[in-house]
């Protein structure tokens, strides 16, 4: 009869992994010397795991275990990457790998809401909702599709990124079918301003010394940067941004042409000796065209029987004697007395 592994100890070895699998990429502000601590940390108990010192574990379970050893570090690889630092395990895995991770961490969105609340935010048209929804029904899903069917992804990282996955793939799909829509729905809405202005690059860790130059292209952000005695441009376009940064002694050139572009936002950051140059150049406004209006016409005098116009002053028709009456200088419609303008065409009378 087949005896299981001991349970406590592969949770006091999966501890570790499991917290860090828990807080996902906000462990990148973590310092580094604690990430590099608890890299080191997971590879030493993912080897005692393997050298059987928790016995052994039916095959579903053991895949389940090694996975979360792999992911863990997955996780932490992704944060020294993003953080620009460099480690002794940064090629322990494969950029695949990565790009896998970080395409399941862009929808992880969904993971915190119910299929209820997905719902509803579908129907009242909410725009981070709509924009990740045609995502990922035009590129996305079948991205994310053929990652996770790449050999070159190790079976460990693949068997939790699939698990991942297919959970918020379903919640997506039962949320879809309760908002009465379906996927080629979101296919068709059409681009947003963010979408037509391209996926945006996040760079972290800029370090520069003195006479530096950076020219930020439109709808990147630049995260935990340290400037010094440096220009900082933005090449226009909206959308670009410096946030938790340290700026000193340098000059930020802020030129945007107003509405969508409003050249570099700046936020969560330290700006000390520095100057902003903010330049916001106004499109030209077409000149409005100036309305002619036609001048008054002054009343006339006609007859209504056969149409006889009247001389100034005369109360009855020189041809047939019936009585005058005033008319349109325009369209010899009827007028009433001290009529201000025509009710058939409008013009002023006087």
């Amino acid at each position: 009869m087949f005896k299981e592994g001991n349970r406590e100890c592969i949770d006091i070895l999966l501890k570790s992994s499991r917290s860090i699998l828990e807080t996902g990429l906000p462990i990148r502000n973590e310092t580094f010397e604690k990430r590099q601590a608890l890299w080191n940390e997971i590879r030493a108990n993912a080897e005692r795991y393997k050298k059987g010192e928790c016995g052994t574990f039916l095959k579903d379970l053991n895949a389940v275990f090694l996975s979360h050893f792999d992911a863990s570090l997955l996780l932490l690889a992704l944060a020294f990457r993003q953080n620009n630092e460099q480690f002794e395990g940064s090629g322990y895995f494969s950029v695949r790998e990565i790009e896998a991770y970080e395409t399941i961490e862009k929808f992880s969105y969904f993971r915190i809401l119910t299929k209820s609340e997905i719902a509803k935010k579908i129907r009242s048209k909410d725009e981070k909702t709509l924009t990740l929804l045609k995502e990922y029904a035009v590129s996305m899903k079948q991205h994310m599709d053929e990652i996770l069917g790449d050999a070159g992804v190790r079976d460990t990282i693949r068997s939790y990124l699939k698990k991942q996955w297919n959970e918020n793939t379903k919640k997506i799909g039962d949320a879809i079918s309760s908002a009465g829509v379906d996927l080629d729905w979101f296919s068709s809405l059409p681009l947003t301003t963010k979408d037509a202005a391209g996926p945006q690059q996040i760079t972290y860790n800029i370090n520069t010394g003195n006479d530096a130059a950076i020219n930020l292209g439109a709808g990147n952000i630049v995260k935990d940067a340290v400037v010094t005695g440096s220009t900082i441009e933005s090449s226009g376009g909206g959308g670009t941004t410096v946030k938790d940064s340290v700026v000193t002694k340098s000059t930020i050139k802020n030129e945007g042409t107003g509405g969508t572009d409003k050249g570099i936002s700046i936020s969560d950051s330290v700006i000390t000796s520095s100057t902003i140059q903010t330049i916001q150049e106004r499109p030209v406004e077409p000149e409005k065209e100036s309305v002619i209006e036609p001048p008054p016409q002054p009343p006339r005098y006609m007859c209504l029987l056969c149409k006889t116009t009247a001389k100034p002053g005369a109360k009855f028709c020189t041809t047939c004697g019936a009585k005058n009456s005033m008319v349109c200088g325009s369209c010899s419609s009827p007028l009433a007395p001290n009529a201000k303008f025509c009710p058939q065409c409008g013009l002023k009378t006087y």
